[in-house]
């Protein structure tokens, strides 16, 4: 679902709408496709979450005989929780909100915690039967969702309950995004509250469609209601495409996922055809990397430089003006100027004008990784550089990896631009990814389990089953100390904080703040051991405790 700009766009409900239930004149094969996608989606859905169900009952079987608390209690959980890398936690509550369990254990700090307060505990504990809750905001600064299981004593008395906690949108991800890559259709998900929690449009995931104020357009609460209201049917309406780049007819087709307590319409849009407005294309093709990409990255330089000059010269009113012209000074080959605040919402965007005043906080791109929130890390503390995914507007919106520099205005906002890396493969697909998640999450369990000391000289043993290749592990503390890097042991022990990478980009710093965060993937262009070559990677760090990280990463020749 976008986000509704009232000055740009008129939603409206096209004449004939197929509703659920009703008999149309002739069947329409691309809307019986979308309702099987949609059913695709929600039996897979469905089968997952009786996979997590049928954990977390064996997780409070065996809670009946060990206690929930201790060494055994422990161990259940997060023998269990291994098996969904993607899951962020499970934690065991007493009938009275009391956390007595927690793993991984850097989350041990919240045993003894009252958590009473909480609408999701309040209600397992009340219910005391199997439930899925609604969207909760966390700590780690993403919405959660809690599968909980009931536990009884062997006489039938009720103790409490265990979960699972697992971001809403990553766990959807998993079973949408296969989808939209093979069939072109796009997909998102609401509660029946209004709250959405999954959408291509990262932006919108968290937002109340009946409430918010950017869809108060009656027209448009007439259909968000209708498919609130109604477990499955069909409409069409006119809205951004999922670029943000023009206005489209869509047609939609919605069904019912969700057990134990969950309702999620599983929504399923088509563009049918252009309509309305039209932002201008980047009317280039892509430039190739190769023996020129040194003089790319000094030419990225210079333009950023240049954006920059002409902030402090204008001011910025008009600077940003200049920044959004598509066909302004600001737009070189496939080179064009973005600019956001310091918070994170979107000034300037020349290709994708509908996110204007959008803030983009916490927004990942298809691998994961927080570019926005780097983004304003990196501007915050001077500039510099990072990598991501993103749309390239020269290459009809494909997805391709983006190398970015970004510099600071003043306080308040920052500009940057980046050049696109069409050579690089765009994708690390679920399987590696969840492979990597897992391999790093077995070693902080390996850490837990025999003490840092232990852990490290591990990691750094070449021999050993934590250094296989590219696959090694690798630790630093959260000052910057190399604890393990198996195959430069001349730097273990060295403060690498400050290190860059090939080009230029504090890879070190931006792992620290991914595991600060919880856990989270970053880019880097590092030595790739097997080759003896440097390449793109992508990594996942996960903090042992609050003073130490763990990591590891797929390179891009890999795939």
């Amino acid at each position: 679902m976008k986000a509704f700009h009232v000055a740009v766009i008129l939603f409206i409900i096209a004449a004939s709408v197929s509703l659920a239930g009703c008999t149309t004149t002739a069947p329409n094969p691309k809307i019986a496709d979308m309702k099987g996608v949609a059913k695709q989606l929600t039996v897979s859905i469905n089968n997952d979450l009786g996979t997590l169900k049928a954990g977390i009952r064996n997780n409070s079987l065996a809670l009946t005989t060990s206690g929930l608390a201790g060494p055994g209690a422990e161990a259940v959980l997060a023998e269990n929780l291994m098996h969904h890398p993607w899951a962020v936690s499970s934690l065991v509550i007493s009938r009275d909100g009391i956390v007595t369990t927690a793993v991984p254990r850097n989350h041990a700090g919240m045993t003894g915690r009252n958590l009473s307060w909480q609408p999701q505990v309040r209600r397992a504990n009340a219910e005391r039967v199997p439930v899925v809750s609604t969207v909760f905001f966390m700590e780690e600064g993403f919405t959660g969702i809690s599968q909980s299981f009931p536990v009884f004593s062997p006489s039938g008395e009720y103790l409490g309950y265990t979960d699972i906690t697992y971001p809403a949108d990553v766990f959807l991800g998993r079973h949408i995004e296969p989808v939209i890559r093979s069939s072109g259709y796009d997909v998102w998900v609401t509660q029946l509250d209004g709250t959405e929690i999954f959408d291509t449009t990262k932006e919108e995931i968290g937002k109340n469609i009946l409430t918010d104020p950017v869809y108060a357009d009656p027209v448009l609460q007439e259909v968000v209601s209708r498919i609130i209201k109604e477990p499955s049917g069909t409409t069409s309406y006119v809205f951004w495409d999922k670029e943000w780049n023009r206005n489209v007819t869509k047609t939609a087709v919605w069904d019912t996922a969700g057990i134990d307590g969950a309702a999620w319409r599983v929504v399923v849009t088509s563009a049918e055809r252009e309509t309305g407005v039209k932002t201008t294309s980047v009317p280039v093709t892509p430039e190739t990397v190769g023996a020129a990409t040194d003089a790319r990255y000094t030419n990225l330089t210079r333009f950023v430089r240049g954006a920059y000059a002409y902030a402090q010269e204008h001011g910025k009113e008009a600077a940003l003006r200049e920044f959004n012209n598509p066909n302004g000074t600001f737009i070189e080959g496939d080179l064009y100027v973005f600019a956001y605040d310091m918070n994170g919402t979107v000034l300037a965007l020349p290709y994708q004008q509908g996110l204007l005043g959008t803030d983009r906080t916490g927004i990942s791109d298809s691998n994961g990784v927080a570019f926005i929130d780097r983004m304003t890390e990196v501007a915050r503390d001077g500039g510099g550089s990072l990598y991501y995914l993103y749309p390239n507007p020269a290459d009809n919106y494909r997805e391709e990896f983006k190398f970015s520099t970004v510099m600071p205005v003043d306080n308040d906002w920052f500009v940057g631009a980046g050049m696109y890396l069409p050579e690089l493969p765009a994708g690390f697909n679920r399987t590696e990814r969840d492979e990597l998640v897992e391999r790093v999450k077995q070693a902080r369990g390996y850490a837990h389990v025999q003490g840092a000391g232990r852990a490290i000289a591990a990691f750094n043993d070449r021999n050993g089953t934590f250094a296989d290749g590219s696959w090694y592990i690798f630790a630093y503390g959260y000052n910057g100390t190399t604890l393990a890097l198996p195959f430069q042991p001349e730097v273990i022990g060295s403060n690498r904080l400050n290190f860059t990478d090939t080009h230029g980009v504090k890879i070190i710093g931006w792992e620290i703040s991914a595991a600060k965060r919880g856990e989270g993937f970053v880019y880097v262009d590092y030595l790739n051991p097997d080759t003896g070559l440097p390449g793109l990677k992508l990594c996942y760090v996960a903090p042992v405790d609050d003073t130490w990280l763990v990591g590891s990463g797929i390179y891009t020749d890999r795939l």
